[in-house]
């Protein structure tokens, strides 16, 4: 059971996200996080992070945090011997290098003072290493194989524990004959040997701690195991990784609570409590407060506490991803509406934790500079712009604050100050530019800096930071990168996030809201560190948005405002562009196409008689031009010029050989978007439309049948678009009698001459027949 335990624990470890496609952004990817544990010095406490990464290998011990054993020997040796060589003596040389001639200073220190005792045991204790393991049988004939020579070791060590004169020495020989006991499975001496002589020591150093720790696995009784864990996990740090799940978080507290005799005791019991709690661990906080206020512990719990509602509030808020640590509600709706409503409800718990810390007696507290700290990141969650401004104010002028805490303050300054600006009039303004470019490294910062002025609608600024993300990076940190959502829902261009800017203006924003991005760049800016910063991007990206601007008015078929986009590109950009028309695959050059000539997977049928060079900008202009003379009166060949335009906008749908009038990007997949003109892309009806004014016009039978086909053939593609969540209703021209689904241009086609209906439903080769017989 003890080995299956430890295989649950790997596999939970090996957290990874599966997706067809490749990466799908989760986790500390997406987790918003403007408190951060690191700058706050609960190291000690750091495994418990509040995190995706659920078991994290942390070193909790720093320069700040001794290892508790280390302290002791030091203490032992009064002070006289560096930590290092303590940590090199005990746990690194080997035994066989115990002598006098030693240059470790502990060791020398030790044969210095003549202390037998300490010597012998540290060797003894390094003896003892090999047997501190589990021996499994390979066969599982038994769950664990015994090592006799465990035995040997049990009753050499409380044989020598009876000799030593130290009690500190006599302690430890006993805690290795407990921790043996373990490893030999013997429970029962492990409670016999830890009732004999710890539990009821007054002395209670790391070594009882230790022993604890062993007795709190040997307990059956879940709810006094859960009482020795919680001491443990106060007093041995080294050990609250491995005794924290011994915790039962889902029994009522107080039948754990009933075992402590002392309010700090208590007070452990609530702090371990508030940690295995992966939802609101408020009622704990209070507990603790009330019990131990001045408790470390209750600090860090504090922290996780924020911690946790900042992704609950902030990770919604901002990229609309749900919360990125699972566990508060894995039933958790992923619409729009359901993440930003749970987003209000976490709110107003923020608002209840900030009540609590607004009232407590911070001279009592351990730390009261760190609870003012977290009281200005409540009240910038729950919205409580000015009074968090005010305590951001307040902190900044206290003569200790820590340089790593302004760092972290000044960010939600920064938001607080956009923030609390009307909706309208918001704007980056000169106190937050600064701290814009220290933090040019945080893609999350940014992204909820422009999130913040969206909100406010000010999507030109937003574009200009959104345009930053992702640019500076920093290796060591989560926040390189941002992943977001759109409140649509449907999803970007090619999957359903965005991760840098191009994608997100693409599908969101309008025309007009484009239009003034490019106004702005085109302005003068005055030339200072931060603006040659801020714009940067966008001025070196200046002809991708008129492309942009221009592919958008396309999508509106608002055809004079696209070619006049265009044409701010010039020439130049054609020609060094026009590769994207060429990209070759396995057809050939699918891109070097007249759209108004030839059509995807058809023969060709049409005489070509205007040749272009096929861009963005000579397709608009040849397709106004043909809609000119086919809404010509005048024109006698209207029926042409309509048959031609009308290809030349199925072209331009998923269908056709110009896609990329509509779209940066094409995939065998319909993927769903939120891109305006979505129903167009897939549902081919301005094509529709022209081959049916191309039909009206027509003076022979045979080319009004074929318009009727091309009809037909984007009546089926609408059709296919309105079902296309629906396996069961997709329409085809090629099964049974041709089509099976409702399409009235195929009806009238059959109707009018059933030997037209069936050439051209049968084969698209007789499609030059049927188009030559215009006349």
């Amino acid at each position: 059971m003890k080995n299956f335990r430890i295989f649950i624990l790997v596999l939970l470890t090996s957290t990874f996200t599966a997706n067809a496609c490749g990466f799908y952004p989760f986790g500390e990817d997406l987790r918003f996080c403007f408190f951060n544990p690191a700058y706050y010095g609960y190291t000690t406490y750091s495994e418990f992070d509040y995190s995706s990464h659920w078991f994290e290998d942390k070193d909790i011990f720093d320069a700040e945090h001794v290892n508790p054993n280390d302290a002791a020997w030091y203490n032992y040796c009064k002070g006289k011997v560096s930590i290092m060589s303590i940590r090199n003596a005990v746990y690194v040389i080997n035994p066989n290098d115990f002598n006098s001639t030693s240059d470790n200073e502990m060791i020398h220190y030790l044969y210095a003072t003549n202390d037998v005792e300490a010597i012998n045991y540290l060797k003894f204790a390094k003896e003892c290493e090999v047997v501190n393991t589990f021996y499994s049988d390979p066969w599982e004939r038994n769950e664990r194989a015994e090592v006799p020579i465990r035995n040997k070791f049990i009753k050499l060590a409380l044989a020598k524990a009876e000799k030593t004169n130290s009690q500190t020495i006599k302690k430890r020989y006993v805690f290795l004959a407990i921790r043996l006991a373990f490893y030999h499975g013997d429970t029962g001496k492990i409670i016999q040997l830890y009732n004999t002589y710890f539990a009821n020591s007054t002395n209670k150093d790391i070594v009882y701690y230790w022993s604890l720790y062993f007795r709190t696995l040997a307990e059956p009784d879940e709810a006094l195991a859960s009482y020795y864990a919680a001491q443990v996990f106060k007093h041995a740090p080294d050990k609250r990784f491995a005794v924290y799940t011994y915790f039962n978080h889902k029994m009522p507290i107080q039948n754990i609570v009933k075992f402590a005799t002392t309010e700090e005791e208590k007070a452990n019991v609530y702090l371990l409590a508030g940690i295995r709690r992966p939802d609101k661990a408020l009622q704990q906080i209070k507990a603790l407060y009330a019990n131990e206020p001045a408790s470390e512990g209750l600090d860090f719990l504090l922290l996780r506490e924020v911690n946790k509602i900042e992704d609950w509030v902030y990770t919604p808020y901002y990229s609309l991803f749900t919360p990125s640590v699972s566990g508060y509600d894995d039933s958790y709706d992923e619409s729009a509406e359901v993440v930003l409503s749970r987003v209000a409800s976490d709110r107003a718990y923020a608002q209840k934790l900030l009540h609590f810390v607004a009232k407590a007696n911070l001279k009592k507290v351990h730390n009261p500079q760190f609870w003012q700290m977290a009281k200005a990141q409540l009240e910038f969650i729950t919205q409580k712009y000015t009074s968090c401004l005010a305590t951001i104010q307040a902190l900044e002028q206290l003569p200790n604050i820590l340089p790593r805490h302004l760092k972290q303050l000044v960010k939600i300054k920064a938001l607080a100050i956009t923030a609390v600006q009307p909706y309208g009039s918001a704007i980056v303004k000169d106190a937050i530019k600064p701290i814009l470019l220290e933090n040019a490294a945080d893609a999350h910062f940014l992204f909820a800096m422009g999130r913040e002025l969206e909100y406010k609608g000010n999507t030109t600024d937003a574009a200009f930071l959104y345009s930053k993300i992702g640019e500076t990076t920093d290796a060591s940190s989560y926040n390189s990168y941002a992943f977001w959502k759109s409140k649509k829902r449907a999803g970007a261009v090619y999957y359903d996030y965005y991760s840098e800017w191009f994608s997100y203006v693409d599908a969101m924003y309008t025309p007009e809201q484009l239009k003034k991005v490019i106004d702005v760049v085109n302005g003068k800016q005055p030339s200072n560190t931060f603006n040659n910063w801020y714009y940067a991007t966008l001025n070196e990206e200046k002809t991708r948005m008129y492309d942009l601007l221009g592919t958008k008015y396309i999508r509106q078929n608002k055809l004079e405002s696209a070619i006049s986009a265009f044409e701010m590109l010039g020439e130049p950009y054609w020609i060094k562009n026009y590769s994207l028309w060429e990209r070759t695959d396995s057809e050939g050059n699918v891109f070097d196409e007249n759209p108004f000539y030839d059509l995807k997977y058809t023969p060709e049928f049409i005489p070509v008689r205007d040749t272009i060079q096929a861009n963005k900008y000579t397709v608009t202009k040849q397709l106004i031009n043909y809609l000119a003379k086919a809404e010509d009166v005048k024109e006698k060949d209207r029926d042409y010029y309509y048959f031609l335009v009308a290809n030349c906008y199925y072209n331009m749908t998923w269908y056709g050989n110009a896609w990329m009038m509509r779209r940066y990007g094409w995939s065998s997949v319909k993927n769903e978007t939120v891109i305006e003109d979505e129903a167009e892309y897939y549902g081919c009806n301005l094509a529709k439309h022209y081959y049916k004014l191309a039909y009206n016009n027509a003076k022979t039978d045979k080319f009004k049948a074929l318009c009727l086909r091309m009809a037909g053939r984007c009546e089926r593609n609408w059709y296919n678009y309105q079902h296309r969540n629906d396996d069961n209703h997709i329409s085809s021209d090629y099964t049974g009698k041709f089509h099976t689904t409702p399409n009235p241009y195929y009806d009238k086609l059959e109707s009018e001459n059933r030997d037209y209906y069936d050439d051209l439903m049968l084969s698209c080769t007789y499609f030059e027949d049927y188009f030559k017989a215009r006349r």
